[in-house]
């Protein structure tokens, strides 16, 4: 046995993944956001490697992502890195965003690694950071050890500016809120995890003062009168397609070039594949076909990390290693996660999601429909656990970390002995603010993160969990359905919409 797997399980899956004729692997957040996440996702892409199982009709992975435009921040470089996945140590990556942009070439941050989203909060939390502007994300739900976050946000030496759809929790804490808009609300591009580049043309206007984010960028670039070095103005669009006609411009040459995408071309069919180019004009189906890879030192995007401890690669370390298009198989010995069971936290808590709710439930959980399936936190345990622990269906719990702790409902199901799950989806914005019952699981996450991707471990923490009353025989408000399915004989009424799910178009 090996992590309560037995190794005969272990078996037959090597020999599946060994002998299959094809192979397609998809990987999302329960390996990122776990204790070695980089590591993990590399052994997928190394098995794939080693069995020659990319480039070909039914061989692929998916190393997808967690929300939707998340493809395009990491092409643009929104999420702190370069954009046109440009390597920021690459001195002539840098000269050419900076001939396009016009601008010198020490404008461009390129001194040192990109300051992820982890250490900026450390900053804000030591005082180095003053300005916190934060656009379409939920903080004070969404890191961990919210109790910290709650503290550092609530700063009155920080000034906190949050953009959003809602007055999200962490906009309770803004000095200043900008309304934005949603989809259906502005026109833009989004892209899949398989390279598919689909437009979404504005339906509607943004109620009351609502603005797309673009807009509201714009007007703060003209306000701060951000010039080139010729003295022009540096930000010179003023709606989404131009913005889209720059962005292909700075995509020219790069892995995910975008040069031969047109709004007209994307409103023509259903959807365009990256690459696209004059020798490609339909895009590109499918890459690696020639078993080349973007590793060559003049074009890759990084020189690379050790797994273990984050620390970048030099560029003269790179080139010894003479890539010449193929790819690498990257490997690192175990080490366990900074947070393990111990006496006084005997069970490993992970988190994750519900079909019904997306994210900290800025939109779902104003959606009756789906609020109705899935309306509050719930805990799910293995029926041995709770019977050592004198738990039953729906009796209110305690789940406590070295962190904090919450209250929620038992769902007994088909989970691990030892494990217990949380939903992460639920923070506090539709409870009356004088009587809110701690129930986010992010209380009880710890402040760590991978070494080289920079994810919060939100899947693994050691915690406690304790009975705090009688459930009175109501059923906790779990799904019936996924990982939160009770045992066939639990007598639990199934998740069923009924009317309040029923839809139409509105055309009828």
């Amino acid at each position: 046995m090996a992590g309560n797997v037995p190794a005969a399980d272990v078996e037959c899956a090597a020999k599946l993944l060994g002998t299959s004729r094809r192979l397609l692997s998809t990987v999302l957040q329960g390996f990122y956001q776990s204790n070695q996440a980089t590591a993990a996702a590399c052994g997928v892409n190394n098995l794939h490697l080693i069995r020659g199982m990319i480039g070909r009709p039914g061989a692929g992975i998916y190393q997808m992502n967690g929300q939707p435009t998340a493809q395009n921040t990491r092409e643009t470089g929104a999420d702190g890195d370069l954009p046109g996945l440009r390597n920021w140590e690459n001195t002539a990556h840098i000269e050419e965003l900076a001939r396009l942009w016009n601008v010198d070439v020490d404008v461009i941050p390129h001194w040192a690694p990109p300051t992820h989203a982890m250490q900026i909060f450390r900053y804000a939390e030591q005082g180095s950071i003053k300005l916190l502007w934060i656009s379409a994300t939920n903080l004070a739900v969404s890191l961990p050890d919210l109790s910290r976050v709650r503290r550092v946000l609530a700063k009155p030496e920080l000034f906190v500016v949050v953009q959003d759809l809602f007055l999200t929790e962490t906009a309770e804490l803004a000095d200043v809120v900008l309304p934005g808009a949603t989809w259906g609300e502005k026109t833009g591009t989004f892209t899949s995890v398989d390279r598919t580049v689909h437009i979404s043309d504005k339906a509607v206007d943004p109620p009351g003062e609502a603005r797309p984010d673009l807009d509201i960028f714009l007007d703060y670039a003209r306000r701060m009168d951000f010039r080139d070095r010729d003295g022009q103005p540096l930000i010179r669009w003023t709606g989404p397609e131009e913005v889209f006609e720059a962005w292909k411009e700075c995509s020219r040459g790069r892995p995910c070039d975008y040069t031969g995408i047109t709004y007209a071309k994307l409103r023509g069919g259903s959807g365009v594949q990256w690459p696209c180019t004059d020798e490609q004009p339909d895009g590109t189906e499918r890459l690696y076909t020639d078993g080349r890879f973007h590793t060559d030192p003049d074009h890759c995007e990084t020189y690379g990390h050790d797994l273990a401890t984050g620390a970048e690669f030099t560029e003269p370390e790179y080139r010894a290693k003479e890539p010449g298009g193929r790819a690498f198989l990257h490997t690192v010995d175990y080490q366990p996660s900074p947070d393990v069971p111990d006496d006084e936290h005997p069970m490993l808590l992970t988190t994750g999601r519900t079909v019904y709710q997306f994210h900290t439930r800025t939109k779902t959980g104003r959606a009756p429909q789906l609020d109705q399936a899935a309306p509050d936190v719930w805990v799910e345990l293995n029926p041995a656990d709770a019977a050592r622990l004198g738990i039953a269906e729906g009796d209110l719990v305690g789940v406590a970390s070295a962190r904090g702790g919450i209250q929620a409902r038992a769902r007994l199901c088909g989970i691990r002995p030892g494990v217990v799950f949380l939903p992460f989806h639920y923070g506090y914005f539709d409870q009356d603010p004088h009587e809110r019952t701690p129930r986010a699981a992010n209380e009880l996450t710890v402040t760590a993160w991978d070494p080289v991707s920079k994810q919060p471990l939100f899947k693994v923490a050691a915690v406690a969990v304790e009975k705090l009353a009688d459930g009175g025989g109501v059923p906790a408000p779990a799904p019936t359905v996924g990982g939160s399915a009770p045992p066939p004989d639990a007598g639990i009424p199934p998740t069923a919409g009924g009317p309040a799910a029923q839809a139409t178009s509105g055309k009828e």
